[in-house]
């Protein structure tokens, strides 16, 4: 990952003034769990996309993302800054089946801290939501297991945002996940 294209991002969103957050590989480096992210995963809200895909164009190539079931993300776009592939994914949602429809919630709630670098301002989501992101998605990348050792290391910061979670209509598998980290 390069922090230059990061922080080139990150300072064209604040200016937009959306609601966006990193999340994914890079959100989980922020935390020494995983080294050299490939790519910058943004969840954005969708009413966003177009002034976002606006500035994009200013400093970045389009790249084509084809979306496949069981993802039903509204907006899933794509562009490469610098060589780095950025992923933005606005009202990002998965399909779990019997008519169970995933959501990470994307709100002030979920994006509770940030870092500045070179007086930017990066806003990041929570290992707290993408556990259970990854969870919903089957683990591709057994990211799980990082972020449970990291919980039982240092703690839960976010139990709100788990706790919120359970509200939706989700796997078993996931509810377990999300009651064995509440109970930890």
């Amino acid at each position: 990952m390069n922090i230059d294209v990061l922080k080139k991002i990150s300072h064209g969103l604040n200016k937009l003034n959306c609601t966006w957050g990193v999340g994914g590989s890079v959100l989980l480096n922020q935390y020494n769990l995983v080294e050299k992210p490939k790519d910058i995963d943004i969840l954005i809200d969708s009413s966003d996309t177009h002034k976002i895909k606006s500035f994009m164009s200013t400093i970045g190539q389009p790249i084509n993302l084809p979306s496949k079931a069981p993802f039903l993300t509204r907006d899933f776009f794509g562009y490469n800054v610098d060589g780095v592939i950025i992923e933005f994914m606005g009202d990002f949602k998965i399909d779990l089946g019997n008519n169970n429809i995933y959501e990470f919630i994307l709100d002030r709630k979920s994006i509770v801290h940030d870092k500045t670098i070179d007086s930017i301002n990066i806003k990041f989501t929570t290992l707290e939501d993408w556990i259970v992101a990854y969870s919903v998605m089957n683990d591709p990348k057994n990211r799980i297991p990082l972020i449970k050792n990291y919980f039982e290391n240092h703690g839960i910061s976010y139990r709100h945002l788990l706790e919120r979670n359970l509200n939706q209509n989700l796997r078993i598998d996931t509810l377990e996940l999300i009651s064995s980290l509440l109970n930890m």
